[in-house]
This record gives structure tokens, sequence and C-alpha cells, in this order.
């Protein structure tokens, strides 16, 4: 249920929205998550090393859902992704093609494509029943839970290249 133009309740009592980025300390890899409760300004502290880090909730995105600018930078450029960790997908890739280079240098082709075939049968379940998340290209923080924007594509390495 999207509210539309101001009518309704805000669009984060309806649907949990959760912003989650990386602590922007050079050394620190934590990852920092919250919640939107609504428009303001909110502190969260880095779980690994303490560093408080500052979100601005922008009215819109509490009102409506719709990300526009981000909440953890002053980035305005996202992208749209599949909710799906990309080191288990590539790992993933990397184990099937390992073992379909065994099973076809066996001479077992039957066994190469049914390999093959299998990770081709888990990706599409995945594609099917995983959601999508909005990534910031400039701080990278995550946007789950958000309303569908369509300025909002996939993945585009020369946006990205800006930062």
């Amino acid at each position: 249920m999207r509210n539309q133009g101001g009518h309704g309740p805000p669009y984060f009592m309806n649907n949990k929205i959760t912003i989650s980025r990386k602590c922007p300390k050079a050394p620190c890899h934590g990852r920092i998550s919250m919640a939107v409760e609504k428009a303001s300004g909110a502190e969260r502290p880095c779980p690994v090393c303490g560093e408080p880090v500052k979100f601005e909730i922008p009215e819109d995105l509490a009102r409506d859902g719709v990300v526009k600018r981000c909440a953890a930078c002053p980035g305005r450029e996202f992208f749209i992704r599949k909710d799906f960790p990309q080191k288990l997908g590539m790992a993933m890739v990397v184990l099937f093609g390992l073992i379909a280079t065994i099973f076809y240098a066996y001479e077992r082709v039957g066994m190469t494509f049914a390999t093959l075939g299998s990770l081709v049968v888990i990706d599409a379940i995945i594609f099917l029943f995983v959601g999508k998340v909005t990534v910031c290209y400039r701080c990278r923080a995550e946007y789950r839970g958000v309303a569908y924007n369509p300025d909002h594509e996939g993945f585009d390495l020369a946006t990205s290249e800006k930062y």
C-alpha cells in the first residue's frame, strides 16, 4: 500500500524499511543497520569500533517509501539488485563449474550438463523468490522494504566509476 499525496499513514508504518551500510571508518568492516521510523536524523554506533554513524532520513522516504536521496550520504544515484549475497552466488558458480569440469575430464558429459542444469534451476529459484534491494552508488548503503522507484535501474559500471 503506497501513500499517495500525503494521505493515509506514513509508508514505514505499513512496511518495514531498513537501511544498512558499512562503517565509514577506514580499517573497520562493521555494518550498521537501522529501521526507518520517521523522517529525522538518527545516529547509530558501529557494532565493531563504536564510531557513531549518522543517518538523515528524508521526508519522502518516510512518507512514501521512495528512495530519492541517500540517508547515509548526499548521494542521489541508486541501482537495484537482487537481495542475495554476491559472494555466495559467485562461490556457487565456481563450485558447480569445477564439478562440471571434473565430470567432463572423466568423459561424463551427461553429468556435466546435469550439474550445469542444476545450477540454472537453483538460479531460477533464487531469481523468482528473492526480493530486491536498492543500493546507493556513493556509499553502498542498502535499502530494503522500499517502494519501487522507476528512476532506479540495474547496476551501471559508468555511474559506479564516478564514485
